[in-house]
């Protein structure tokens, strides 16, 4: 089986490229531990022993994004549709290859003041055929940390299953036997702190290089260590935003389904009365009485059914409307109070679209906006070759 791991990445990217087309991208995959008495928050104490005798799956690598619209600028999740039963190989048919990587190594690393054990890997993205998504990063990172999934799978002749030191356990468990099989660049919450994408750049020459004093250094860190605290409590907060909607989202499809069960026995209901009417016309005066009240009911239950529809069609806009906020809804107001004048009048899926095309049209002004306000300075050009250092000035590029 595979195990999806989830971490922050990028903080560097330069203005050029050494080949046209192709931008280095250098991460942190994961953070190694000395031994099982830690582990990552999913439970993974990666043991540098069985990272090493792995990490050669890491060369060929896929770099994949699923894209959030068809523009291919922003990225979402991993991409991932099932898991094949006859193997058990997960497959992402949602991702688009945008990169690979070409190189893997263990080394030290210091975040966050802390030095850390780790598994890095390099390679290239693909900017002559991914160019916005390209330039989204190098603005995003200009301004907090992107994440990023490293993927594991198991070999085929354990048929397909990750094979763990001492079995699977809930804390500490160990991956022995597995191969490195994809890392996706997304927008979820990490579950590992440690793992960061440390450099997305051009190698420099070695006559372009230049030293940053420690001052400046330390201010860079100090700027890097307060994005990353922000963004992951702003992380915190939209996670808590969702599960509340997704709670209110419940409530109103149990709702609903409490609806159709009375909408369901009123119509058993009208039925009866049906056959209550058709015996009562074979009398004479009996019948006819027996009839006239058999209408009245009928009429009655008609009557029911038409309130309650209209209830269960107004819970089902609710639930549609559950995931925006007033201010969002508010972009429909018309439609809704339409809506909820005559239910029916108006579609749904018209209603949620009014509102989805505010919303990109609003956060494409927004995106221009912040494009044309941000600095022109290449902060990352700065920091270029202090990163570069820690591997002795080497990168394996196309």
């Amino acid at each position: 089986m595979a195990e999806k791991f989830f971490y922050p990445i990028c903080y560097e990217i330069s203005s050029e490229s050494k080949i046209a087309g192709r931008r280095p991208i250098k991460v942190i995959l994961h953070e190694i531990f000395p031994d099982d008495s830690t582990w990552q928050e999913n439970g993974i104490s990666w043991i540098e022993k069985y990272v090493q005798a792995n990490l050669h799956s890491v060369v060929g690598m896929s770099i994949t994004v699923e894209f959030l619209t068809d523009d291919r600028d922003i990225p979402y999740g991993h991409g991932m549709t099932e898991i094949r039963v006859q193997d058990n190989l997960p497959l992402f048919e949602d991702a688009t290859m945008v990169g690979h990587f070409d190189r893997a190594y263990i080394d030290d690393v210091e975040i966050d003041g802390v030095t850390k054990r780790v598994l890095i890997a390099e390679g290239t993205l693909d900017e002559m055929r991914y160019p916005k998504f390209v330039a989204w990063l190098r603005e995003h990172m200009a301004e907090s940390t992107i994440k990023g999934s490293v993927e594991i799978v198991g070999k085929a002749e354990h048929d397909g299953h990750i094979i763990y030191s001492g079995g699977w356990k809930e804390q500490g468990r160990i991956p022995q036997i597995y191969d490195y099989s994809g890392y996706a660049i997304l927008s979820v919450k990490p579950a590992d702190e440690a793992a960061i994408v440390m450099e997305l750049n051009n190698k420099k020459q070695q006559k372009e290089e230049s030293t940053m004093d420690e001052k400046l250094k330390n201010e860079l860190m100090a700027v890097i260590s307060g994005a990353v605290s922000e963004s992951n409590s702003k992380w915190d907060e939209y996670w808590a935003k969702v599960e509340a909607k997704d709670a209110e989202i419940a409530q109103l499809q149990a709702d609903i389904k409490l609806k159709e069960a009375e909408i369901a026995q009123l119509r058993a209901d009208f039925e009866a009365a049906n056959a209550a009417q058709a015996a009562a016309e074979a009398g004479l005066t009996e019948a006819n009485a027996a009839k006239e009240t058999a209408e009245a009911s009928l009429s009655e239950a008609n009557a029911k059914i038409a309130q309650l529809e209209s209830e269960a069609a107004k819970a089902e806009l609710n639930a549609a409307l559950a995931p925006y906020t007033e201010e969002q809804q508010a972009i429909a107001k018309e439609e809704i109070d339409a809506f909820n004048e005559n239910p029916g009048s108006v579609e749904i899926n018209a209603i949620v679209g009014k509102i989805c095309t505010e919303m990109v049209r609003l956060s494409r002004e927004k995106s221009v906006a912040e494009t044309n306000a941000a600095s022109e300075i290449d902060v990352f050009a700065m920091t270029d070759s202090t990163k570069l250092e820690a591997d002795d000035g080497e990168v394996d590029v196309f």
